[in-house]
C-alpha cells in the first residue's frame, strides 16, 4: 500500500478514537446514576434554579447573577409562590441595598455574607408603581431603600415573613455550594 494510503486510514480511525471518547465523556457529564440528565433546571423566566436549603427548608431559587436579571429580580410579579424565591449573586461583596422597583407583592430579603452567614432581614413592602405621568427618576427616588447590616455577597428573597416563619435570624448561616453559584456569575 502507499504510504499516503496508509496514514489517511491511521488519521482516520485516530479521529474515530477521539470521536468516541468525547462522545462518551459528554454523555457522562450529562448522567448521574441510572442515567438521570443534570441539566440546569430553567424558570419561566429562563433563569436558572437551584434547591437551597433555609432551617430545614428546601426552596426552589431563581439565580439572578447578572446584571439584567438582577435589575430586573421579581419586579412585576404577582406574587412569590410558596417554596420559592430568588437569589442574587454579586461577583464581590460590598455594602447592598434592595427596593421594590415594579414589585407588586411584599417579600422577604435576606443579605447574606461569603460564607453564607445571614447579616440581615428585611420585609419589603410593595409600593404604588410608576404613575403614567410619573418619571423613571421620580418613580425611582420615591421607593423606599432596605439597606444591608453590613456587607454581603448573596441576597435570598422569599414570600413575606417566610424568614420569621422558619425562625431564621442574622448570624445564622445558609449552605450554599459558592463554586455552582460563582460559576453562574458572567
Amino acid at each position: 500500500m502507499k504510504l499516503s494510503i496508509k496514514l489517511g486510514i491511521v488519521v482516520l480511525l485516530m479521529a474515530s478514537v477521539v470521536g468516541f471518547v468525547a462522545l462518551n465523556n459528554s454523555s457522562q457529564a450529562t448522567s448521574g446514576a441510572g442515567g438521570a440528565t443534570n441539566a440546569v433546571r430553567r424558570a419561566p423566566s429562563g433563569l436558572p434554579i437551584e434547591t437551597v436549603t433555609i432551617a430545614g427548608k428546601k426552596f426552589d431559587l431563581e439565580v439572578a447573577a447578572n446584571a439584567a436579571s438582577r435589575t430586573r429580580g421579581l419586579g412585576k410579579r404577582a406574587s412569590v409562590p410558596a417554596g420559592t424565591g430568588m437569589i442574587f449573586v454579586f461577583q464581590v461583596s460590598d455594602m447592598m441595598s434592595f427596593w421594590m422597583y415594579d414589585c407588586l407583592t411584599d417579600m422577604d430579603v435576606a443579605y447574606l455574607d461569603r460564607n453564607g452567614k445571614i447579616v440581615s432581614i428585611e420585609t419589603m413592602k410593595a409600593e404604588p408603581l410608576r404613575a403614567p405621568t410619573e418619571t423613571d427618576e421620580a418613580y425611582k427616588s420615591r421607593l423606599k431603600h432596605y439597606p444591608a447590616a453590613g456587607e454581603g455577597l448573596y441576597a435570598i428573597e422569599l414570600p413575606p415573613g417566610e424568614f420569621t416563619k422558619l425562625g431564621a435570624k442574622p448570624g445564622d448561616t445558609i449552605a450554599l455550594d459558592h463554586a455552582k453559584f460563582k460559576s453562574y456569575l458572567r
